[in-house]
Formats: structure tokens, C-alpha cells, sequence
């Protein structure tokens, strides 16, 4: 920079002299040759008015005397040249196509600047018209004006040269003064350095901006503590990546997953990390929808992966480990399937027995008691095939009845009429209130829904009690909730109510029967129609269980 202001300060002086040389050297000439011009103007007067007096006599003692550098030329109106101070007459060419003679005859006066070849030298001529027809024609060489700008032209160089000199000389100190401060500025301390007042502003300006930066920088380290403080405490992983998926943050809970250290993951491409199907197809989803969800299995434990995209811009994951959850479903799947297979046989065997017994094989007095044991053995066995194979259904996605429109005001009522004999028996009221709302769906599994809901809330209901099912339509979704008025459920179990053979009254479950899996199909028939179970409830007082269903099919 210093280099650059130098050469800058010493062009600037240089070009300053040698403009300022040429525009004096100009004005000079250019007075010099007007002044040439009214001089011999003047000349051509004073000579015109010696010829009227004087005649040819006047023009030899002028010739004799004239010692100046001015040409006298006398020129006959047919352009003979009648008399020359500096040239034989006889010897010139006829003049009457010359400017400056036919502007004369013309107009009475007239003036050209040539190269002259008798001379041989640029002459300015200046010609008047006499009385008698004659012209009057004076001139001189302008060679001299340009042989003095020659001249002046080492003397100009010489100038330029110093002054180009001395400029630098100045240029250097001048830029020096100049560049120094600001080599010397403490930028850590803007306002404390001692400098030109030019600088102020720049200085003050810096001291701001470093304020702000420094406020800035410690909101940000701030929140970057607390953010591996609550990260590395969560069981969760948590994975941040920016838009080419390279991990700009892992927690220590991700990095584990992953086999790795988080400082070895920092920087490194997402898939670099981890190859596995199920990562890539996660990211392919956020990438195209903005959101996804997928399980990832590594080591023997189940991960439950949900990525979202963040404005485009790169993506955050998140890692669950449901591996407990997972173990818990494949045990009561195998178990379902396993008793659904094993039972099938020994119920068959139960209903030949209760045959045989209506036929009257075997004692009076023994027969009824027996028939309505077995009889009540199989029903119980019978049911419980029957929840199994229709949760492996709902598992597997697979009905034999089709999808159509449901009204599950109408059905509502329909499951309260088919259980209103059960209600009766236990004093408990059925009561359905709401809008009629239709949703695509199977009616069966929807039926199969709504009637363990409501054989649920009268099973766990208080004698005289009442169990309340409402209807809401909305603009995209159906909600169904049921009501009672029973036993309700206590914090422990509500979360683990939707599991396969979970009882939350165990002591009343024998006393009350059932299979353990009407919730269970309750919230796969939900989860099969693409939607959602929620729970409320507080022992004593009562539960209530909503499920919401999307009006078109998913």
C-alpha cells in the first residue's frame, strides 16, 4: 500500500509539471503569433501609406534600410510580382492564386499561413489592397516561435525531472505520515491509539463492531455450553447435519450408536459414519419430504430414527432406542401365534367332549355342571383365537374386507345396541351424542374398535354407572372418544394398557374375564386406519379414550 501511494503521490507531480509546461507553452505561442499578426497589420499600413507618397522610391530606400526579418513583397492586380526585399521579382512565379492575394482583391485585406518554398520556411503572410489596385504583401517566418519551444524543451525536462525529485522525496514522507498510524493502530484497543483525526471515525467504528462481536461470540459460546450440556445428558442421539450431510454435532449418545468418538464424526460425511440401508433411506425421505421416520438395527438393539430438515439447509436426526419395546411385541407376537397354534386342537378336543356330554353320556346329575364349564372353557379359548388371528392381521396390514365410507355415529350406535343387555345386567347407562362423521375405512376392524371400547368401560364401571360415546366431525379428521364412569387407571399402567395381555385390575380379572387384548386390537385397528389413541384417566373416578381417524384413506 505504502509503494502504491508513492508512486501515485510522484505520477501526480510529474504530470501536474508536464501539463501545466504544456498549456503555458501554448498560451505563449498563441500571444506571440496575434502579436505577429497585428504587427505586421501595422507595418502593412505605415508601408501602404509610404507607396501613395513616395512611389517605388520608397520601397528601395526600405529595401536599402529594412534590416528586420519582415518580407515586403509588391504584387501588380494580375499577380506579377512587381517588387521583393528578399527575392528577385523577375524570378517569382505570378501570385494571384495565392489566399492571402485573393482574399486582398476580394475584400480588401486577407492573411494564410504556409510553408514557403522560395524562404524555404513556414511564414505567416498578411496582404492589403492599394488604391491602384496593387496589393501590399508582408510576411514573416514563424520558425521561430516553435525553435523556441524546442529550445525550452531541455529546459522543461530538467524541471520535471527535479520536481519529479523533490515529490518524491515529499511523497515519501507524506505517505509515510500517512501509513504509519495505521500500521501502528492496537485493533484491540481502537479508541486508546493516538492518530490523525481523519481516522476518528474509522476507529470508533471498529471499537463498535468489536462490542458487538464480542457480545455476539458470548451469546454463542453461551448457548453452545448449554447445548452440549443438555446434549450429552440426553439418552437420545442427536445428530445435526448441514446441506452436503456432513455432521456439524453429535452427542456422545450418537456417537456410541455409531462406534465412534464424537470428535472422530465431527466434519465426516453422515454415510461415511454408517452405511446401513436404513440411513440412507431416512435421509432420502428428508431430503424429499422435509421429514421421515425409519428402524435401524445394529448389535442386537432396535433404534427408532426421525429426521426433519431445517430449512433446507441440513437436517436433524434423532435416535431412539426402542430395543426394549420392540422385544417386548416380538415376544407377545410369537406368543400370540404360538397359542392361536397350540390351542386349536385341545379347543377342538373341549367342543367333541361337550358334544358327547349333550348326549347324554354321562351322569344327570354331573352333565349340566360340566356342559356349561366346557362350554364356558371354549368360549373363552374361542375368543381368544379369534383376538390373536385379528391382531396378526392388523400387524400384517391384512383384511378380507374392503375399504369404504363409515359412519361412526351410526356405528357407535349400532356396538351401544349390541351391548345394551350387558349394560342393563350392571345398571350401567350407554349414552351416544354427536354429528354424523364418515371416514374410509373397514367397517369390521372400526366395529371391532368401538365394541371393546364400550364392553371395556362397562366391564371396569361402577355399578349404576354410565358410559358416554361422542362423535366429532372435523375438517380432516373424525374423533371418537368413550367415556365411564368405572374404576379408572392408575399413572403405572396407563402407558402399558395398549399391550397384549396387560391387565391393569388384575385382582378383578378372573372375576370380570375377557382375553387381555381389546385394547390391544383397539389401538392396531387405530394405527391401522392411520391414526391415533389418547388415554385420560384417574383411578376412582373414571377413564376416557379417544382415538382420531383421517376422514380420507391414508
Amino acid at each position: 500500500m505504502k509503494n502504491k501511494i508513492f508512486r501515485a503521490l510522484v505520477a501526480l507531480a510529474a504530470m501536474a509539471v508536464l501539463v501545466a509546461s504544456g498549456l503555458i507553452t501554448f498560451l505563449v505561442s498563441q500571444d506571440y503569433f496575434n502579436e505577429t499578426k497585428k504587427e505586421l497589420a501595422q507595418e502593412a499600413r505605415y508601408i501602404s501609406m509610404g507607396l501613395e507618397s513616395g512611389g517605388n522610391d520608397f520601397l528601395n530606400k526600405i529595401a536599402a534600410e529594412n534590416g528586420s526579418n519582415v518580407r515586403i513583397t509588391l504584387i501588380d492586380k494580375d499577380g506579377i510580382v512587381l517588387f521583393d526585399n528578399q527575392a528577385e521579382a523577375k524570378t517569382l512565379e505570378n501570385h494571384a492564386m495565392r489566399q492571402e492575394i485573393m482574399e486582398a482583391v476580394a475584400v480588401g485585406a486577407g492573411e494564410a499561413e504556409r510553408f514557403s518554398d522560395t524562404l524555404d520556411k513556414t511564414t505567416y503572410y498578411y496582404a492589403v489592397r492599394l488604391e491602384d489596385g496593387k496589393i501590399l504583401r508582408l510576411a514573416r517566418t514563424i520558425d521561430s516561435i516553435y525553435k523556441s519551444v524546442l529550445q525550452m524543451l531541455p529546459i522543461m525536462g530538467g524541471i520535471v525531472i527535479v520536481v519529479a525529485f523533490l515529490a518524491s522525496i515529499v511523497a515519501r514522507r507524506v505517505t509515510f505520515n500517512l501509513i504509519k498510524p495505521l500500521d501502528q493502530v492496537n485493533l484491540d484497543e481502537p479508541l486508546d491509539n493516538e492518530t490523525y483525526d481523519e481516522l476518528a471515525p474509522f476507529l470508533t467504528r471498529i471499537a463498535k463492531q468489536k462490542r458487538q462481536l464480542s457480545k455476539n461470540l458470548k451469546k454463542l459460546r453461551g448457548k453452545q455450553e448449554e447445548l452440549t450440556i443438555i446434549t450429552n445428558n440426553m439418552n437420545e442421539g442427536l445428530v445435526l447435519l448441514n446441506g452436503q450431510q456432513n455432521v456439524l454435532f453429535i452427542n456422545e449418545s450418537a456417537a456410541k450408536i455409531f462406534g465412534f468418538s464424537a470428535k472422530e464424526v465431527i466434519g465426516r460425511n453422515i454415510l461415511t459414519v454408517d452405511r446401513a440401508q436404513e440411513v440412507q433411506d431416512l435421509l432420502q425421505k428428508v431430503s424429499q419430504a422435509g421429514k421421515g421416520e425409519g428402524l435401524y438395527e445394529k448389535d442386537g438393539h432396535f433404534y427408532q430414527l426421525s429426521g426433519s430438515s431445517v430449512n433446507g439447509s441440513g437436517s436433524v436426526i434423532l435416535i431412539y432406542d426402542v430395543t426394549e419395546k420392540m422385544t417386548a411385541e416380538k415376544l407377545r407376537r410369537e406368543f400370540s401365534a404360538n397359542v392361536s397354534h397350540e390351542l386349536k386342537t385341545p379347543l377342538q378336543s373341549i367342543l367333541g367332549y361337550a358334544e358327547i356330554m349333550k348326549n347324554g353320556l354321562v351322569k344327570d346329575e354331573d352333565k349340566q355342571r360340566f356342559l356349561e364349564r366346557i362350554h364356558a372353557e371354549a368360549g373363552n379359548m374361542i375368543e381368544l383365537i379369534q383376538n390373536i388371528m385379528e391382531l396378526s392381521r392388523l400387524d400384517e396390514n391384512k383384511t378380507l374386507d374392503e375399504f369404504e365410507d363409515v359412519d361412526l355415529l351410526k356405528l357407535a350406535q349400532s356396538v351401544t345396541l349390541r351391548l345394551k343387555h350387558k349394560a342393563q345386567t350392571k345398571g350401567v347407562t350407554l349414552n351416544v351424542s354427536g354429528s354424523s362423521a364418515c371416514v374410509c375405512g373397514v367397517q369390521s376392524i372400526l366395529s371391532e374398535v368401538l365394541y371393546n371400547l364400550v364392553d371395556n368401560s362397562i366391564k371396569y364401571n361402577k355399578d349404576n354407572g354410565k358410559v358416554d360415546v361422542k362423535v366429532q366431525d372435523g375438517s380432516e379428521e373424525v374423533t371418537v372418544s368413550v367415556s365411564d364412569t368405572g374404576i379408572g387407571i392408575g399413572a403405572a399402567d396407563r402407558e402399558r394398557v395398549f399391550e397384549r395381555f396387560y391387565r391393569a385390575d388384575k385382582s378383578h380379572s378372573k372375576e370380570i374375564g375377557g382375553t387381555g387384548l381389546g385394547l390391544s386390537i383397539v389401538k392396531h385397528g387405530v394405527l391401522f386406519h392411520k391414526g391415533r389413541v389418547e388415554l385420560e384417566s384417574e383411578p376412582g373416578v373414571g377413564t376416557t379414550i379417544t382415538f382420531v381417524l383421517p376422514k380420507k384413506r391414508q
